[in-house]
């Protein structure tokens, strides 16, 4: 049985804003990466749909690794990698990707990392570059999950099974903050933004 039932498609609600050239831009973007988990996980629909691909997949409950497993192999499958706007950085919330079911790595992170965390399993991003001269670029943005103390790679642009990770240069991991003034300085609501930007294109 399906109990899965959006809301109506509707207009979605767009925020412009500028991004500036380098590591402050990157910063910038990835707070509101975080924020957009933060507010994904706890959305009704977004833990509805991961808990609907739990019982179609029969997942035992309690088990947490088949969980994150099944959470991660829908989003690869059932997503498609699609680039941002020209010049234009364009993040969704988790409630918009269900909808669209396209995005790049920066969406389909948000939207995993949302799903995850609206079943309890915790998650950490990770920012990758090509140039070990420049350290402070980031081309490409995947997860980490939580697992009995362990955190494990999920890149669900990549036809490669969890676990796996691109070999690059530069690479840094970014935790997501849970202090509750933090998370409401950054609170936002559940419709996509979108961002003007310099930042390299991503792949």
């Amino acid at each position: 049985m399906r109990r899965y039932v959006a809301p109506p498609f509707r207009r979605p609600k767009v925020y412009l804003g500028y991004i500036s050239k380098g590591y402050l831009g990157t910063q910038k973007t990835l707070r509101h990466i975080k924020a957009l988990i933060r507010a994904g996980a706890k959305n009704f629909y977004v833990r509805q749909k991961a808990i609907d691909i739990l019982l179609a997949k029969n997942v035992q409950p309690k088990d947490y690794l088949g969980e994150i497993k099944a959470m991660f192999k829908w989003v690869q499958h059932n997503i498609r990698y699609t680039k941002d706007p020209f010049r234009v950085e364009m993040l969704h919330s988790a409630f918009r990707m269900l909808q669209l079911r396209a995005g790049d790595c920066d969406d389909m992170t948000i939207l995993l990392g949302a799903m995850l965390e609206s079943i309890g399993h915790p998650v950490r991003l990770v920012l990758t570059g090509p140039d070990p001269k420049r350290p402070r670029l980031f081309t490409h943005i995947y997860l980490q999950v939580n697992y009995k103390d362990r955190w494990i790679s999920l890149d669900a642009t990549m036809p490669y099974a969890m676990g796996w990770e691109p070999k690059t240069f530069v690479k840094k991991v970014f935790p997501i903050e849970r202090n509750q003034r933090r998370q409401q300085m950054y609170r936002l609501p559940i419709y996509p933004y979108s961002f003007q930007t310099t930042i390299p294109e991503v792949w």
